[in-house]
């Protein structure tokens, strides 16, 4: 795996590896060397030159600013290494990018860094413009070629809904083609829909529907073998969708928030007493219920760790 060197003045370079760890777990080929406010371009070098003697293989060194002393000290001592790219203009989707896509070149993640710079106050009110084209008493018959067959790569629960970790991780992960969020206030709420359209990656068909319209929509068929994406804010939908005549074998906790008397399983899940419940119904239709926040991290049985 090629290795990634964070190069910053002052802390930049460790935060932007502490933020990139909140959103995709802890990532060791990622390291951090910075130019001190009471340091100079000779603290710098020595440390660069010895992380970098640490480190085996291709290297991808991001600097925080084009011109600046982190990035003139790599280019003066890497320039005509072949085994290390150097970028400038450190961001954390720069960043993402590079962790977790790591056969990108520099050229390529240049592009996709200002790809990713948008005005989004902007972009919200575009969203808001476009109209919907999600048509209303859609005709699921002819659909049934595909009936019972949807091609579901995950189903997860996530309070958050659409965020970086299921934009920017699970669904590149994952191929994902569709993401379909099941939440009857979600699907009602105009703003609510945009926000999440503006969060979806922008290669990827977003419904937003009730949760009984998804699970009709789904096991007739509608989306045909799209790669779906099923992404529920809490159980209680999750198990509404299963009433509702969905199916899924499996089904991934990532994020539920603390709430008064709510009581922790994992560092990520916090749940209530009659969510517990409501999890219980759900594994005694046979399904398998996960924790796992982000896919590098292992997956863990969670309902052993809830009864525990």
């Amino acid at each position: 795996m090629r290795n990634i060197l964070l190069i910053s003045h002052g802390g930049m370079a460790e935060g932007v590896k502490s933020s990139l760890e909140m959103i995709v777990g802890q990532q060791d080929q990622i390291s951090t060397v910075s130019l001190q406010p009471d340091g100079d371009n000779i603290q710098f070098e020595n440390e660069l030159l010895s992380k970098m003697k640490a480190l085996n293989g291709k290297t991808l060194i991001i600097a925080d600013l084009a011109g600046g002393t982190p990035c003139n000290v790599a280019i003066k001592n890497y320039l005509e290494d072949e085994q290390v790219e150097i970028v400038a203009g450190m961001s954390l989707p720069l960043v993402i990018e590079a962790a977790v896509n790591p056969q990108l070149t520099a050229q390529e993640l240049v592009k996709l860094s200002k790809d990713s710079l948008i005005d989004a106050k902007a972009k919200m009110k575009q969203t808001e413009d476009v109209p919907s084209v999600q048509a209303k008493g859609t005709d699921l018959e002819k659909y049934k070629d595909y009936e019972g067959q949807a091609n579901l790569v995950n189903t997860r629960i996530d309070e958050r809904l659409i965020h970086g970790q299921v934009a920017g991780i699970w669904t590149t992960s994952l191929n994902t083609q569709r993401i379909i969020v099941a939440n009857d206030e979600a699907a009602a709420d105009p703003l609510q829909k945009s926000s999440l359209r503006m969060a979806a990656p922008t290669a990827m068909r977003l419904s937003v529907l009730p949760v009984s319209e998804a699970a009709e929509n789904i096991q007739k068929g509608k989306y045909g073998k799209q790669r779906l994406f099923l992404l529920f804010k809490n159980p209680t939908d999750a198990l509404r969708f299963l009433e509702a005549g969905g199916s899924f074998e499996t089904i991934n906790v990532g994020n539920m928030s603390y709430k008064d008397g709510a009581r922790e399983v994992t560092k990520s899940i916090q749940v209530m007493q009659d969510e517990e419940q409501v999890f219980e119904s759900i594994a005694s239709k046979g399904i398998t219920i996960t924790a796992q926040l982000v896919p590098n991290d292992p997956s863990i049985d969670f309902m052993e760790k809830l009864r525990n």
